[in-house]
């Protein structure tokens, strides 16, 4: 049966659209088309959140609903909407979760004299951690094109070919490394070739 739930709102939508909604819905999709219908603005921020690189994340209390369970009874539980940036992923979510751990180890180690030198060193690692752990989440993935290549017998010799958005080497010192062909071609025009020396030489 329908009754007055409560909708809150979190991130830069709740900072925009008011934290906290309470409209009769029996879903979190019924939630959201009250919120489309009650709050001016608010759909248009939802279908304009595709192009700047937003999603949302969905919670009916504590459960995170996938798509396919947002028309479920919610019961008695507050839905929860925050936004959630596309380029997330877990690829930091562990030296995240790791460097959360350092902060708090610092943080305790700095009650207990024999180790509260060390605290602040720990805390700061710990923050790195985290910061390098969020940006490596928020980061696109990127995927380099598959090569297209063709075999070749106008030019001898090895030759290596780079894809696109692959990364490019930066050496130091002297080494012994493969080319990396970027570009390259072959220009032929008619001319006059004078024999010299055994070899023709072009004379135009």
């Amino acid at each position: 049966m329908d009754q007055v739930r409560t909708i809150r709102l979190y991130g830069k939508l709740g900072a925009k659209f008011g934290r906290v909604h309470r409209y009769v819905f029996n879903s979190a999709s019924g939630a959201l088309r009250a919120l489309c219908a009650m709050v001016p603005g608010f759909e248009a921020e939802l279908m304009s959140s595709r192009e700047r690189g937003v999603r949302y994340a969905v919670f009916a209390g504590k459960r995170n609903l996938g798509e396919k369970q947002l028309g479920h009874p919610c019961g008695s539980d507050d839905v929860r909407i925050a936004p959630v940036l596309v380029g997330s992923k877990s690829g930091g979510l562990l030296q995240t979760i790791a460097g959360a751990v350092l902060v708090v180890v610092g943080a305790v180690m700095t009650y207990f004299p024999a180790t509260a030198a060390y605290g602040p060193n720990v805390m700061m690692l710990g923050a790195g951690m985290m910061l390098g752990g969020i940006a490596q989440m928020m980061a696109p993935h990127q995927t380099t094109q598959d090569s297209n290549g063709l075999q070749s017998y106008n030019l001898n010799g090895a030759e290596n070919v780079t894809q696109q958005g692959g990364p490019v080497p930066l050496l130091y010192g002297r080494m012994r490394v493969g080319s990396v062909v970027i570009s390259e071609g072959m220009l032929a025009q008619d001319g006059k070739a004078q024999l010299v020396g055994g070899q023709y030489l072009s004379t135009t």
